[in-house]
């Protein structure tokens, strides 16, 4: 019996056409095959950009002058598909902001494909592209961090984990002169993707009501005061105001007199509210990449925020040091892991003042947050940005210096300085954001009556492996779900009545 992981693609249904996945009348029993020229649903292959197990990328282009990446993968791999995953997690994520624009997606009978946004070269070839391509700059791999770090906390408070972020999943918007995109460092695959918190299914239902509370009680207000006036035979009263008085309350009063009493209500309410942490699995397998992947990921532990910044603190460190388990095998790995703090990892012998007293505080400061952290707390992203500024300040780089990377490309250095004048990215002058998450007050309640999953249905479920590859591939197609894991047999949800499908629900922690 085959086990396919149902995902709600409810949200889909708002999509334009070209994005809802579609049939094709393709043999859907031949292997696809993809060369430079194929016409693939209206796009020209031009050429291929990567490959690996996931399937295929191509620079694709409709007219010969505007370009876009396209992925590709076969119907026929195991493990699920990683492109339906970036549809689902894309969907999600805000648009115009820190990761690649989805352009259109969609199904054939031998394959998927998706476009999106095409990007210019990521970090790891970037640091090859440098003037010292073993090691970055202080003033390079600190504004690096920062800028990598805001996209971290910006999917965080969409409500998803990224579990692979490394050099090599991070780059710059494609390199044009006019576009402010290429010095914007983007982070891209979400194929190991999971979302964290659920929306309640009365949440939106309280909110209405909330608001519509705040309708009647302004209109009873204002109706109670023309009645009573009525009832004793007098026109309602106005007040004749001072125009002076009225001329100084007026700005003040502007925001609030224009606002709806709705969404005087909506701003009253917590960001967190209607929404709940989806309950951590006691064991997963192993998620990410061995070499930026955070301790808890080696010892099969579901994975939460700080795991993110774990990894991100590793790829930094690695930009200017060679990390101590750099070509080990996976159990030194964990082991050389659990024995090396951040300090250590950003302390080097070639460069003994790059961390000034405070540095090295906060450094450990970091490392305390990340070890206490478990999976339903919020981490402390002010202390990571903190550090990166501070190291930032130390180098005395702005944000108009040249990276690295850009030394020495005359047109590297002028798109650097006429982007600045333009207009600064939201990282630069951060405000408070750094300073709280989105979910740090959403409490995690444990649930008093958990649903047991069938007997019958545990059985079929995929076994646990503590190797990634494939397997980890396979498993993310359950774990990146909206919160609705469902186990079915093969055949699409429309085959099956309600309840049927209610029957074949499971727990959480069995996907």
């Amino acid at each position: 019996m085959t086990i396919v992981s149902k995902i709600d693609y409810s949200h889909l249904l708002n999509w334009p056409l070209h994005i809802v996945m579609s049939k094709s009348t393709e043999n859907a029993n031949e292997e696809p095959v993809f060369n430079i020229g194929t016409v693939v649903n209206g796009y020209k292959l031009v050429k291929k950009i990567d490959e690996g197990g996931f399937g295929q990328v191509f620079k694709v282009t409709k007219d010969d002058k505007t370009f876009y990446a396209m992925k590709l993968e076969s119907n026929f791999l195991e493990g699920g598909s990683a492109i339906k995953l970036e549809l689902n997690v894309l969907s999600q994520l805000p648009k115009n902001s820190v990761f690649p624009a989805l352009v259109c997606g969609g199904r054939r009978a031998r394959y998927q494909f998706l476009v999106l946004e095409l990007l210019g070269d990521n970090l790891k070839v970037l640091k090859s592209q440098s003037t010292n391509p073993e090691v970055w700059s202080d003033g390079t791999w600190s504004r690096v961090g920062i800028q990598c770090l805001f996209a971290i906390k910006v999917m965080h408070d969409a409500g998803f984990v990224h579990r692979d972020i490394k050099p090599s999943n991070f780059a710059i918007g494609f390199s044009a002169t006019s576009e402010i995109r290429s010095r914007r460092i983007l982070l891209f695959d979400f194929g190991l993707a999971r979302k964290f918190v659920r929306k309640l299914p009365q949440a939106s239902v309280s909110v209405k009501k909330d608001v519509s509370k705040a309708k009647s009680a302004l209109l009873k207000n204002s109706s109670t005061t023309k009645a009573v006036a009525k009832l004793r035979g007098k026109p309602p009263t106005h007040r004749i105001r001072d125009p002076m008085k009225m001329k100084k309350s007026a700005g003040s009063a502007a925001k609030t007199k224009n606002k709806d009493p709705s969404q005087r209500a909506m701003e009253e309410i917590p960001e967190h509210e209607g929404y709940k942490f989806r309950v951590a699995r006691p064991r997963t397998d192993f998620r990410g990449t061995h070499q930026y992947a955070s301790p808890n990921a080696h010892m099969l532990i579901e994975l939460g925020r700080h795991d993110d910044i774990w990894s991100l603190m590793y790829m930094v460190a690695e930009s200017f040091v060679e990390l101590p388990w750099t070509g080990c095998e996976e159990t030194e790995v964990e082991h050389y892991k659990n024995q090396s703090t951040i300090l250590r990892l950003f302390s080097d012998e070639k460069n003994p003042t790059r961390l000034n007293a405070d540095m090295r505080r906060q450094l450990d400061e970091i490392y305390s947050m990340l070890k206490a952290s478990k999976y339903y707390d919020s981490p402390n992203y002010d202390a990571v940005y903190q550090f990166f500024k501070d190291s930032m300040a130390k180098a005395k780089v702005t944000w108009d210096t040249p990276f690295d990377w850009e030394i020495g490309n005359t047109l590297s250095e002028e798109t650097s300085k006429g982007v600045k004048r333009k207009m600064g990215g939201p990282w630069e002058n951060p405000g408070l954001f750094f300073k709280k998450g989105r979910w740090a007050g959403l409490k995690f309640i444990p649930e008093l009556t958990p649903k047991s999953a069938p007997t019958s249905k545990k059985q079929n479920l995929p076994k646990s492996s503590s190797k990634g590859g494939r397997a980890a591939r396979q498993m993310s197609k359950e774990d990146s779900a909206n919160g609705d894991d469902v186990v079915v047999n093969q055949g699409t949800p429309a085959q099956k009545s309600a309840k049927q499908e209610k029957k074949e629900k499971t727990v959480e922690e069995n996907v």
